[in-house]
C-alpha cells in the first residue's frame, strides 16, 4: 500500500474538493468556447476534474485536466490538480513535474507548495519538503495555517522528529482546535510516546469531529488495549467489523 493512501496527509487548495456523485458533477456548467474565454472554460475544466477525481473516476479527471492545460497553460492550479491526480495515480514523474510547473507560474500558489511539500515527504524528500513548508509556515497571506502545518507534523513525525511534530501539530489546532487530520496525527503521536490518556482524549475528540474510519477505529483498539481497558477495545472492534467489513 502506498504510503499517501494510509497516513492522515491533507491534500490543499483543490477548489474546495470534495467527494462529489456522478449527477452533482453534471450540473457544473459546461464550457462553450463561445459563452467562455479560454480562460474561464480551464478554470471549469479543472473543477469537473477535480470532483471527478475526488469520485474516483481518474479517466475523465485525467481528461479535463489536461483540457484546462490545454485552453490555458499558465493556469497554475491545473498542474496543481493534476500533480494531484499523477501522484495518485502512481505517476510520481509527471506528479513531480506538474508541482514544479505549477509554482514556476505562481510561486504564492500555497497549495501547490503545500501539495508539493507533502508530496516531497513522502517520496524520502524531508528536507526538501521543509523547504516548502517554510515558506507558507508563518505567511500571513496562506488562509489555512492548519494544513501546512499539520502537514509539517505528519512528515516531522516520519522521519522520527517526535519533538517538532507534536509543535507543529499542537500549532495547528490552536489555528483549529476540531481539525480532524490534526486530531488524528495527536493520537498517533500520543500513542508512540506512551501517552496513553492524551492518545486516547485526542482520539475522542477525532471521532467527535470526523466520526468512525478504519484507521482510527484500529488506533482505539491499540489504545485501549494498551490501557487494559478490554471492554472499550472490544467495541472498536465489533464497530469495525459491524462498519467497515473489508477492514481497509
Amino acid at each position: 500500500m502506498n504510503v499517501h493512501r494510509s497516513t492522515a496527509w491533507v491534500f490543499a487548495s483543490l477548489l474546495g474538493a470534495c467527494s462529489s456523485s456522478p449527477e452533482t458533477i453534471q450540473t457544473l456548467p459546461q464550457p462553450a468556447p463561445v459563452k467562455y474565454s479560454p480562460q474561464e472554460a480551464s478554470k471549469i475544466y479543472v473543477e469537473k476534474g477535480v470532483k471527478y477525481m475526488e469520485a474516483g473516476s481518474y479517466e475523465i479527471a485525467l481528461q479535463d485536466m489536461k483540457r484546462a492545460i490545454d485552453l490555458d497553460d499558465d493556469n497554475s492550479e491545473a498542474y496543481n490538480s493534476i500533480g494531484v491526480l499523477y501522484e495518485r495515480i502512481d505517476d510520481y514523474p509527471n506528479a513531480d513535474a506538474s508541482f514544479k510547473k505549477a509554482l514556476s507560474l505562481k510561486p504564492d500558489n500555497y497549495g501547490a507548495r503545500n501539495n508539493y511539500g507533502r508530496f516531497l515527504c513522502n517520496h524520502g524528500k524531508a528536507q526538501d519538503a521543509f523547504e516548502q513548508f517554510n515558506q507558507i509556515i508563518g505567511n500571513k497571506l496562506y488562509d489555512q495555517p492548519w494544513v501546512v502545518l499539520t502537514n509539517a507534523g505528519i512528515c516531522a513525525r516520519k522521519t522520527g522528529k517526535k519533538t517538532e511534530a507534536e509543535g507543529y501539530l499542537r500549532q495547528a489546532l490552536d489555528a483549529a482546535p476540531n481539525f480532524p487530520p490534526s486530531l488524528l496525527e495527536m493520537a498517533k503521536l500520543s500513542r508512540e510516546n506512551r501517552q496513553l490518556m492524551s492518545a486516547r482524549a485526542f482520539l475522542e475528540r477525532y471521532f467527535a469531529a470526523a466520526g468512525p474510519n478504519p484507521e482510527a477505529l484500529k488506533l482505539g483498539i491499540e489504545i485501549e488495549t494498551a490501557l487494559g481497558n478490554e471492554e472499550a477495545a472490544q467495541e472498536y472492534a465489533t464497530t469495525l467489523r459491524q462498519r467497515f467489513p473489508g477492514g481497509k
